[in-house]
């Protein structure tokens, strides 16, 4: 028999498992869920620690072997173990982006770079999921970054619970490949498949959502004493700070001890102001001067992290870069 392999990777929630349910026999599939305990459980109650696994048998001489990685990076040795061993053969990848995460694009740079040996020489389709959710970016947006990566691949919005819609993309991947020509049969009966689901979900009462699409940070963030090292590459960053939740400084660049008294202090003040006030958790706190530098502070869990800078440097742009560094560095 000849197997043909597919390899889905993306970022946590992405759709991955359910991308790979939808299209086979549940009781055959391989699944790795456990019961997500950081912040993953925001957005969904279990996420994969090792791989997915199923079979696709569409003949006695051909059959699909599809593989899922694990979307959190701390499982980054199953990434290495699927894209250079058990899949390092596969036809194709399956590249899903979930739509409503805090930074698609960077979600769409971070998992292509880690992958980029493997996308270098096989064919990529980009499946983004839950547009139903947040039609913003657009699929243009999505091509002109995979434009900007120098990978060429077609983008496609997809509900991944959907056979009928993860199917086509399959199909697209591997028709040219195969002998198989029931390709229409076999979306048929995904089409089926997937309008029972939805009549035995009628009677069942709907779950609370594990996430909101307006206030989810992203994965669990471990801030590491190397952030300080990392954030004095910022241009116009004069120092940074990282203290605990009780104001004291694990590491810092700041020469002033004036200065990193006040980031210790604002990370308790910042406990108090949250309880009594109205305004939720505080993400930040930018100072901004015309004549002295800029301070800013940023929270993350138990820690903090306390940035100078030039008055000339943009907050705005500030945060962009510490968002992007705390969840990607």
């Amino acid at each position: 028999m000849q197997h043909h392999k597919l390899l889905f990777i993306g970022p946590v929630g992405a759709g991955k498992t359910s991308a790979i349910r939808s299209l086979s026999e549940h009781d055959q599939n391989i699944e790795t869920e456990a019961t997500a305990s950081d912040l993953t459980g925001l957005r969904k109650a279990t996420t994969t620690v090792a791989m997915d696994y199923a079979c696709m048998n569409l003949s006695a001489d051909e059959s699909i072997l599809l593989y899922g990685t694990p979307g959190q990076s701390r499982f980054r040795f199953m990434w290495d173990l699927l894209a250079n061993n058990l899949a390092a053969d596969c036809a194709g990848i399956i590249f899903l982006v979930d739509n409503t995460r805090n930074y698609p694009m960077q979600d769409l740079k971070y998992y292509a770079a880690e992958f980029a040996e493997l996308i270098a020489r096989k064919p990529v389709i980009v499946g983004v999921t839950r547009s139903d959710l947040r039609a913003e970016p657009g699929l243009e947006e999505y091509q002109a970054t995979l434009e900007t990566l120098g990978i060429d691949a077609t983008v496609e919005f997809i509900d991944a619970r959907k056979g009928s819609s993860v199917l086509p993309l399959v199909q697209r991947m591997l028709a040219d490949k195969m002998s198989f020509d029931g390709w229409s049969q076999l979306l048929e009966d995904a089409t089926i498949r997937d309008e029972n689901r939805v009549l035995e979900e009628t009677d069942v009462q709907p779950e609370e959502p594990h996430y909101e699409v307006d206030t989810y940070q992203g994965a669990e963030i471990v801030v590491k004493d190397s952030i300080v090292d990392d954030v004095m590459n910022f241009q116009g960053v004069r120092g940074a700070a990282l203290t605990d939740s009780m104001g004291e400084v694990i590491t810092s660049s700041i020469e002033s001890s004036e200065m990193n008294d006040f980031v210790g202090f604002v990370s308790g003040v910042i406990t108090v102001f949250e309880e009594a006030s109205d305004l939720g958790q505080v993400r930040s706190v930018s100072l901004k001067s015309s004549t002295e530098d800029n301070v800013s502070v940023f929270f993350k869990g138990d820690q903090t992290l306390g940035v100078q800078t030039s008055n000339r440097v943009s907050i705005r742009t500030l945060k962009q870069q510490v968002d992007d560094l705390l969840q990607w560095g």
